[in-house]
């Protein structure tokens, strides 16, 4: 596997395009470097069985690939394994199947995200899950769960689905989220939820925060039992072991974005 010094944009590397068809069709179809194309043969080796249909197809990338976009994106069922790094856009607008990347991601890793599972082992960059520039509507369902560190705007305009973020969230999570779940391992920066309109939607800070905005009031300090139940999914679903930690945890919570007319929620787990 030889790449190029720029971005590659392989799309086709999706269950959805690739099931059905034969290994030298796959090989041929087109990836673009700059404004040329390439048949995806040029920078991967083609190899291995071919499903029928994408819900039975599984994709392995065999190395560290972060100058590769789109791997995945737009995906509605199937596998796809990626053993290293992958690039920006991996799972961006998936409906469906499991995305793994057992290293880091770029920008826009999973947004506007419809639906499926999308595991990324260590870090994440800006914008996981949130929405492209100009569109009112970030993640609408499913699930992405980042290793590590996520970076700036986390879930923005996130409308359903959830994240999660074992490491530290930065600035601006949540921004403009109008719905869904947020759960922050490590600590939340800050201006997490600005604008946030609610809409049963929240954020949760398990491994404290850096400040919260001024225009979220606090509320009270409580055991919500809604609570011990997502721990228990992550915990038992998602391999996620440090939410057993919080089963019984008081979070102190946190009302907003006043400064919109937002009844979002911030919940901050009280320390022992």
């Amino acid at each position: 596997m030889m790449l190029p010094g720029i971005p590659v944009e392989a799309e086709v590397i999706c269950p959805d395009v690739v099931a059905g068809r034969t290994l030298d069709e796959i090989g041929a179809l087109k990836v673009y470097v700059g404004n040329e194309t390439y048949p995806l043969s040029e920078f991967f080796e083609v190899e291995g069985e071919v499903a029928e249909a994408p819900s039975e197809q599984a994709i392995v990338v065999d190395g560290s690939v972060q100058t590769v976009k789109y791997i995945g994106a737009r995906m509605t069922a199937g596998r796809v394994l990626v053993k290293g790094c992958a690039g920006m856009h991996t799972g961006a607008e998936m409906s469906g199947g499991e995305l793994v990347v057992e290293e880091n991601t770029r920008d826009w890793a999973g947004a506007e995200m419809k639906g499926g599972l999308l595991r990324i082992g260590r870090d994440s960059r800006n914008q996981t899950g949130a929405a492209y520039r100009g569109s009112s509507e970030g993640m609408t369902g499913g699930c992405i769960v980042v290793g590590g560190d996520s970076g700036l705007e986390t879930g923005t305009f996130m409308r359903r689905g959830m994240i999660i973020v074992r490491g530290n969230a930065g600035p601006f999570a949540g921004a403009h989220m109008n719905g869904g779940e947020i759960f922050v391992f490590g600590e939340a920066s800050r201006r997490m939820g600005y604008q946030a309109r609610g809409n049963g939607g929240f954020i949760a800070c398990l491994g404290g925060v850096e400040s919260i905005l001024p225009t979220y009031v606090y509320d009270t300090t409580y055991k919500p039992a809604f609570m011990k139940l997502y721990m228990r999914q992550l915990r038992d679903e998602l391999g996620i072991d440090e939410a057993g930690g919080f089963l019984e945890a008081s979070f102190r919570r946190y009302r907003g974005d006043a400064a919109v007319g937002g009844t979002g929620e911030i919940l901050v787990a009280e320390k022992d």
